[in-house]
């Protein structure tokens, strides 16, 4: 037996532990020692003197930060790109992604650039683990709610980009071809979500990497009150639940936005489309925010069609009872073969009686 020195115990947890499913280090303890913002961590740490903690913690945001970043790049560069395949005159594409940049311009009608945008929020976090290393605490508590700022108006004004231009979609060439542009979209995605294959992988394996890629993704995109990244994380006993208050992502569209000083993005100026029919795409729902929607397809209906149950289940909010306060919620199943026979059936599928991608396959070269 190993020895354990006599004070460990009383050494404080490291603050990012190696996990061994997601490749790299994230932060320890259980789904419900999750919910709390890293930006909170990371400022508890300064206050108690832990300064490379903080540090540590303070970087992980960039890890969380990281994919919503890049996605959005993506995105803004591709969905013109469709518009064009799809018959959009060119000088029609132009003028319409030039009026979105206006939307999304910052203050006093500078151009927007997301990169730079980005490089800010990196350079504030690596000037707080400088102040760390220097033991300064108010400077650096300074510099990280000043990268927290930096990022939140980075990514909702990519991301109201994104909408943008999913609403330009929707206006120009019919609100039912959303589905078919986020399949185009979230391709790559889809291969991925292959390994949540219960054929591929056993589900304890997926279910943790569903659980943790969720809290880490919407931590970053700056969930909950005050947009710091706090979750609410609950257990049921037949799934473990996520709820955000709001999304920070699409959930924050359907309200007043007081860090930004305007309105729902359903409103003046965006004026930007919800459903106004019931899609497969969109649970069936009428207001579904366009960009909410692609979680409808690589959370549910994509998964469903692969291997026969949804990676993770979403109750979204809709507009425009949304602007209230709706909280959008996702859900994880223990086991798959515990998905409701609705949740399959508000996406247009019927619950197969094997779940996994080799029936499925089966299935699919049957019926053709």
């Amino acid at each position: 037996m190993t020895a354990v020195p006599p004070d460990a115990a009383s050494r404080p947890s490291p603050p990012l532990v190696e996990h061994p499913l997601m490749g790299y280090a994230i932060r320890p303890g259980s789904f419900h020692d999750h919910q709390t913002s890293t930006y909170t961590l990371a400022e508890t740490a300064v206050r108690e003197g832990r300064f490379a903690d903080a540090a540590d913690l303070g970087r992980y945001t960039v890890r969380e930060a990281v994919e919503a970043h890049e996605l959005y790049r993506d995105w803004i560069a591709e969905i013109p790109v469709y518009l064009r395949r799809h018959g959009l005159p060119e000088a029609e594409i132009a003028a319409e992604c030039a009026r979105v940049e206006a939307l999304v311009a910052l203050p006093g009608g500078r151009r927007f650039d997301p990169e730079a945008g980005w490089a800010a929020y990196l350079a504030g976090i690596e000037a707080f683990a400088t102040a760390c290393a220097a033991g300064r605490s108010d400077i650096a508590l300074a510099f990280l709610e000043g990268a927290r700022e930096i990022w939140r108006d980075t990514h909702d004004r990519k991301c109201d980009w994104v909408y943008g231009l999913l609403d330009v979609a929707a206006r120009r060439l019919g609100e039912g071809c959303i589905g078919d542009l986020w399949d185009v979209l979230m391709a790559p995605m889809y291969e991925y979500y292959g390994r949540y294959d219960v054929d591929v992988h056993p589900w304890p394996r997926s279910f943790e990497l569903l659980m943790q890629i969720a809290l880490e993704a919407l931590r970053g995109h700056l969930s909950g009150p005050g947009r710091r990244g706090d979750i609410e994380v609950f257990e049921e006993p037949d799934r473990w639940g996520m709820r955000f208050d709001p999304c920070g992502s699409g959930g924050r569209t359907y309200r007043d936005d007081p860090e930004a000083g305007v309105g729902p993005r359903m409103e003046p100026p965006f004026n930007y489309a919800v459903t106004t029919e019931e899609h497969d795409w969109a649970w069936n729902k009428k207001g579904v925010c366009l960009y909410c929607a692609h979680c409808c397809e690589l959370m549910e209906r994509v998964p469903i069609k692969k291997f026969g149950y949804p990676a993770r289940v979403v109750d979204p909010p809709t507009w425009p009872e949304g602007r209230a306060g709706q909280k959008c919620t996702w859900y994880v199943y223990k086991d798959p073969s515990l998905v409701p026979d609705e949740i399959y059936r508000r996406v247009g599928e019927r619950k197969p009686a094997v779940l996994g991608g080799r029936a499925r396959a089966t299935a699919a070269g049957g019926e053709a």
